[in-house]
């Protein structure tokens, strides 16, 4: 399959070629070329895909090795670059917008829930990018020694998707009429779309990373 006809079945997967550093454009080039050209296994690329393009897609990262955790690590701290150099500026535009036409209780309760909520996810994500993810990669590179295992790095890993739901709820239910629906619907498609990409994000560290790693552990007879 070519990478154009995977981009015209689904234009969202062009969110991770760029999570993955793919330069445009890429020609009439194979799946399995672009794989190649970026040292990086079909495998994992399509499991990637899959999660997001089919929601009952189970992966079976039986076919993974340790030599696949770089790249899927650099797929992960990405996204975080992504969600909080662009998305998450981006919803904070849109909430300012629509506090413009809030009473200032309404605005202030808004406003603090947000910025409790992304709190949240930066404190969520600081913990993979200082903790987490550089034991995954000493772990590939051969250099892992006393310390914990990818099983209690995962029972520390909250979810971080429950209260944008919240946040949803008062856009939705609890804005005055003076807060447009375009301003209402630009700001929850937005929402939307991180809440969706934070659940994938968690189902590719879940079934994917912390299997692959824990399978490399037991390798190791660590």
């Amino acid at each position: 399959m070519k990478i154009i006809e995977l981009i015209d079945a689904d234009y969202g997967l062009l969110s991770i070629l760029l999570r993955l550093d793919i330069q445009l454009p890429f020609g009439d080039i194979s799946i399995g070329e672009m794989c190649r050209r970026y040292d990086m296994s079909s495998a994992l690329f399509l499991m990637i895909c899959r999660m997001y393009a089919c929601p009952d897609y189970e992966p079976d990262s039986a076919s993974l090795t340790a030599a696949d955790l770089p790249h899927l690590v650099r797929y992960l701290r990405s996204s975080h670059r992504y969600w909080l150099d662009t998305v998450i500026p981006r919803i904070g535009r849109g909430v300012d917008d629509v506090l413009q036409s809030c009473d200032r209780m309404q605005a202030e309760v808004l406003r603090k829930f947000y910025n409790d909520y992304c709190d949240e996810i930066r404190r969520h994500l600081q913990y993979e990018e200082t903790e987490m993810f550089p034991y995954v990669e000493r772990l590939a590179r051969g250099e892992v020694g006393a310390e914990i295992r990818m099983a209690e790095y995962m029972e520390n890993h909250t979810d971080i998707c429950d209260k944008i739901d919240d946040i949803k709820s008062i856009i939705l239910k609890y804005l005055p009429e003076s807060c447009t629906t375009r301003q209402r619907c630009d700001l929850l498609f937005d929402i939307f779309s991180l809440r969706d990409d934070l659940a994938k994000h968690t189902l590719v560290e879940s079934k994917i990373l912390a299997p692959v790693v824990m399978v490399e552990e037991r390798r190791r007879g660590l």
